[in-house]
């Protein structure tokens, strides 16, 4: 997964089909970086999976995940189109989201007790 973001493909349809299983979601969450989480708990909590697409505004994921710098944000983007929990469209900061990855409420609610218990580790 070293290969920039700019390096993904870009797609015209939405490459994810409605109907179409994702394997095991908690497995993905599992290894997925401390931002990419804060990125993908960002699209569910602001209901960004309800649409085919959304408009990634950096600024306000930052202000939300509370980061200074954009390097983490693009590392996310790019981790997510990695793991196909998103993929990029062929305008800027339009991204396609796989709708099935947060319509599954078991793997939301994991992804929301892992992000919590990782917060308490860092205050202690």
């Amino acid at each position: 997964m070293k290969k920039g973001l700019k390096h993904y493909s870009e797609f015209s349809d939405n490459p994810f089909l409605e109907d179409e299983e994702v394997s095991d979601i908690s497995k993905i969450i599992l290894n997925l970086s401390k931002a990419a989480l804060e990125l993908m708990y960002y699209i569910f909590d602001t209901k960004s999976f309800t649409e085919d697409r959304f408009i990634f505004d950096i600024d306000e994921f930052k202000r939300f995940a509370n980061k200074k710098s954009d390097t983490s944000a693009i590392q996310s983007l790019r981790e997510l189109c990695f793991v196909g929990v998103i993929a990029k469209t062929k305008i800027s900061r339009v991204y396609w989201v796989n709708k099935n990855v947060f319509l599954d409420n078991k793997a939301m609610g994991y992804l929301k007790d892992l992000l919590n218990s990782k917060k308490k580790n860092k205050q202690k």
